[in-house]
């Protein structure tokens, strides 16, 4: 029994390393078996769906490591702006793997009706609806104007999701700073600072 879960997660593992270095179209069985060193078939005997089960596999872990993540920034104790700059800092700190997660965006357009559903439905119950929550609570408190919150979400998570860990710097003050700027940006806008 060790030895199949191990299988299984290392394919998964692999799957996920090249989907998000070459996009699903350019991940093969082939290579993940090789990459593995189990045959095809054995592949198959892990999932038995092929490459839409194990993309379902890695969609799936993704989505359940991320909002985990997601989760510990939002219980940040303190103001919006505290659980924004936890938010922020994760990504600035390369916590989310954001070229894995554009793939798995990118790739349920070659899956099934169902599995597509599937997945979209997970990544907004674990990723979004939480952001959007915390967005209505702080528009309700007037911590943030009347907007509709998931326009809020969206928006925060995308500008968070621009930001990568400094190459130049890899400090974790520059990524700190890097954090405070998008949470400025985006409860202040990005006109000149009034006294």
């Amino acid at each position: 029994m060790p030895r199949q879960t191990d299988t299984r997660t290392r394919a998964r593992d692999e799957f996920a390393h090249r989907l998000a270095d070459y996009g699903y179209l350019g991940v093969s069985l082939d290579d993940i078996a090789k990459a593995v060193d189990v045959k095809k078939a054995s592949l198959y005997h892990h999932f038995p769906g092929g490459k839409p089960a194990l993309f379902m596999e890695v969609a799936d872990h993704y989505t359940n490591e991320a909002a985990a993540l997601l989760q510990n920034a939002l219980a940040t104790p303190g103001t919006l702006r505290d659980k924004l700059l936890a938010l922020a800092a994760s990504y600035a700190h390369g916590t989310y793997n954001s070229a894995l997660s554009n793939q798995i965006y990118y790739a349920i357009r070659h899956l099934d009706d169902d599995q597509r559903a599937e997945v979209s439905h997970a990544y907004v119950r674990g990723l979004i609806q939480p952001v959007t929550d915390l967005m209505a609570q702080a528009v309700a408190t007037g911590e943030l104007r009347q907007a509709d919150p998931g326009f809020l979400a969206t928006a925060f998570m995308e500008l968070a999701a621009t930001v990568h860990p400094p190459q130049d710097d890899c400090t974790t003050a520059a990524a700190d700073r890097l954090a405070q700027d998008v949470v400025d940006l985006f409860l202040r806008g990005a006109g000149p600072e009034t006294p």
